[in-house]
């Protein structure tokens, strides 16, 4: 069966969609097909601001409901790994936070898979700006002519400015963020009652604010930015898949169950035994936890593995499905005194919420379009961490990274939901403060793993969660420094008590909430890692390749080496970003004819 497109695209999600939407607008207009198990995800009312930490479980056809094996440093919990279904993936019900992380991190990138294009300066430019060269190559071949210029795509449209009130949390630098690009970065358009109060405490406790948590250094305390534009949440699909051009086809719908292969050659996928073909190339991005199902699935992986499920081997690649990692957060809830914050008479009121979806569904503004749509976020260093024997523990080149200027020991992110409050019952008339801490740099690593050959049998995820003690130490730590921030003066005056909280700042007791209540941060990451060729755990090389096969890349959150210090939508469009520019340069997919270009009216 002859193959009816260029490139075959697998998942929309963020990698996938921009990937599938660069490669779809450059020059020669390459037929690509995107393909995506779940729906389009078109109703508005999945894309309500307001509902940013509700949509995860609110709406069960845009989950796949996955959870982990049980979690032994956990009381052998079953942890929720949540994981998008449908156009846009994650990002259709993620909690919509924008945070490139450290630069730092992508400098460590750059230096574990030998490739420049992911140090800070080069992903910081390709944030505000994805250059391709565009080559426009004269009609008569015998003259072998051509000529060079830049077509400059932003990915990021940050705002411009931001109310005069806000400025002094708010402040981003301009020349540092794209402002033309399809994806729209907000912030609130007026920040809750008490959000000012918890910044205050931080700096009682010395803490510096940070106005622009993208700067390449997170740490200090800041207002998050976040996937959001004038009450609407902004996904992949809505940022990258509303204007689809004609020589991009996106299937829905269809789930991927494995690969077909020419010999050791990728030609095309297989769903429900019918086969997808691809002239050029076949893109997984389904994630850090679909891709190595696929691959295992398709005879990629770890050979003994592979033979226990009598899977036929095409490629020994011992790290698929392996180095999983991940964040996870602990959260603290205070009760307070009734009118601190705006929140409660809202959530007690039906009659108001049910206004208030009334006028977001007219004109996308009201009381939807503003709370839970600002949020303050800090990232840490601990000194206690750094005295700790766990700390002291690691080997001399992890203390080393953990000690660089830009490299935070943990995060806290407030006003969240109550999403832990122990024995009590919380009402809707409550008043509550709610903050998440979040352990940095995780130790502990995991894996997914099939259970059979069979595509529609469970996976088996274990990402191991807080199974490396100086994970535990840094987790301790951030509750302990979050409590006595809690019980500053500009917060404790307004608090009843602790309603989903250790029961004293021992480490036994910390431990023992932090056990009780943790969660992921569903920032699966790893699982299919870019490295060096002399790298034994490589999956991918650092132009996207599968190891050992042709024609066959991986895009998406599986491939980074390490996960990075951020919320990783960011680093998800990223690297769908950066794997468009490397394709559309590898496949000359900006080679155009002069007489076209004339007609376009460049210069050349």
């Amino acid at each position: 069966m002859p193959a009816e497109h260029d490139f075959l695209i697998v998942g929309g999600g963020a990698s996938g969609s921009a990937l599938a939407y660069r490669l779809a607008n450059s020059a020669s207009k390459p037929s690509v097909l995107l393909v995506e198990a779940g729906d389009d995800n078109s109703d508005p009312v999945l894309r309500v601001a307001g509902d940013r930490f509700t949509l995860i479980n609110s709406h069960p056809a845009l989950n796949w409901g996955y959870e982990t094996v049980p979690q032994q440093a956990l009381k052998g919990r079953n942890v929720n790994y949540s994981r998008g279904k449908g156009l846009g993936g994650s990002t259709a019900i993620n909690f919509g936070v924008f945070v490139r992380g450290p630069s730092e991190d992508y400098d460590r990138w750059a230096d574990l898979v030998g490739d420049d294009c992911w140090n800070w300066k080069n992903v910081r430019e390709r944030y505000k700006k994805v250059v391709y060269p565009r080559t426009y190559v004269n009609d008569d071949i015998q003259h072998n002519e051509h000529r060079v210029i830049e077509t400059k795509h932003s990915m990021e449209n940050y705002p411009g400015q931001v109310p005069q009130e806000q400025s002094k949390y708010i402040h981003p630098n301009q020349e540092d963020h794209g402002s033309s690009g399809p994806l729209n970065i907000d912030f609130p358009d007026r920040l809750e009652k008490n959000i000012a109060e918890f910044f205050d405490a931080a700096e009682e406790h010395g803490h510096p604010l940070n106005p622009d948590l993208n700067s390449g250094n997170p740490l200090g305390l800041g207002i998050a930015p976040g996937t959001s534009h004038k009450g609407c949440r902004i996904t992949a699909a809505s940022a990258y898949l509303s204007n689809v051009p004609k020589n991009l086809t996106i299937l829905t719908n269809t789930h991927i169950t494995r690969l077909v292969f020419e010999a050791e050659k990728a030609v095309g996928v297989e769903s429900n035994g019918k086969q997808l073909l691809a002239n050029k190339e076949v893109i997984l991005a389904a994630g850090a936890l679909d891709t190595p199902k696929i691959l295992l699935l398709s005879g990629i992986g770890p050979r003994q593995h592979l033979e226990e499920h009598g899977i036929r081997v095409i490629q020994d690649l011992p790290g698929i499905g392996q180095n999983l990692q991940d964040h996870c957060f602990a959260p603290l809830t205070i009760l307070q005194k009734p009118g601190t914050n705006e929140r409660a008479a809202f959530l007690s009121d039906p009659k108001a919420i049910e206004a208030a979806r009334a006028q977001w569904l007219k004109d996308q503004t009201g009381p939807l379009a503003h709370f839970f749509c600002g949020l303050g976020m800090g990232w840490f260093k601990s000194d206690p961490v750094f005295q700790s024997e766990e700390f002291k523990a690691l080997d001399t080149g992890t203390k080393e990274l953990l000690k660089r200027k830009t490299i935070p020991s943990y995060e806290i992110c407030t006003h969240m939901p109550a999403l832990y409050t122990d024995s009590y019952e919380l009402k809707p008339s409550d008043t509550y403060f709610s903050i998440t801490t979040f352990a940095m740099n995780p130790q502990s690593t995991g894996e997914v793993k099939l259970q059979s050959a069979d595509p529609n049998a469970k996976l088996l995820i274990d990402p191991k969660l807080m199974s490396h003690p100086y994970d535990r130490r840094v987790a301790i730590e951030a509750i302990r420094h979050t409590m006595e921030l809690m019980e500053s003066p500009s917060i404790k005056k307004n608090m009843i008590k602790y309603i989903g909280a250790p029961k004293s700042k021992s480490d036994e007791d910390i431990w023992e909430h932090i056990r009780t209540s943790l969660s992921s941060s569903w920032h699966m990451s790893c699982t299919a890692k870019m490295g060096k060729p002399n790298d034994p755990g490589t999956c991918v090389d650092n132009d996207f390749r599968v190891v050992g096969i042709k024609n066959l890349r991986v895009v998406d959150m599986s491939v980074t080496p390490f996960v990075t210090n951020n919320h990783t939508q960011s680093t998800a469009y990223l690297i769908g970003e950066t794997a468009a520019e490397k394709l559309i340069v590898e496949h000359a997919l900006n080679v155009q004819s002069s007489t076209v270009a004339v007609s376009a009216g460049a210069k050349l």
